[in-house]
C-alpha cells in the first residue's frame, strides 16, 4: 500500500507527489488524516480513466506535469488541491451532442 510509504515520505520532509481521480478524492483525503497529512496536496484527474486511449493519457499527463514538476520542486504555491485542467473525451462527446 503506497499510503504508509508517503506519510513516511512527506514526514521526512522528501517531495512527493499524489495523482487521485475525482472519484477516490474523499478517500485519499482520510486516508491523508489518518497518516496527520490533512494538508497534502492532491492533483485530482478526471474519472473513469480506464476508457482513456494512449493518446488521451498523453494529454492528461501533459496537462498534469506542470502541477507535478511544482509539487516535487516546490516552486509556487502547493494547493491543498488541483484539478487537472482536462476535459474527458466523454464528456467532450456529450458537448458536441448537446451543442448540435
Amino acid at each position: 500500500m503506497v499510503y504508509p510509504r508517503l506519510g513516511l515520505s512527506r514526514k521526512a520532509g522528501v517531495p512527493s507527489s499524489t495523482v487521485v481521480s475525482k472519484a477516490f478524492l474523499t478517500h485519499a483525503r482520510l486516508a491523508a488524516r489518518n497518516l496527520q497529512l490533512e494538508d497534502l496536496p492532491l492533483i485530482v484527474t478526471p474519472h473513469p480513466l480506464n476508457d482513456l486511449t494512449p493518446a488521451h493519457m498523453r494529454e492528461l499527463a501533459r496537462s498534469a506535469y506542470p502541477i507535478v514538476i511544482r509539487q516535487l520542486t516546490g516552486r509556487g504555491p502547493l494547493d491543498k488541491q488541483t484539478h487537472v485542467e482536462f476535459v474527458h473525451p466523454a464528456e467532450r462527446n456529450r458537448v458536441q451532442r448537446d451543442a448540435g
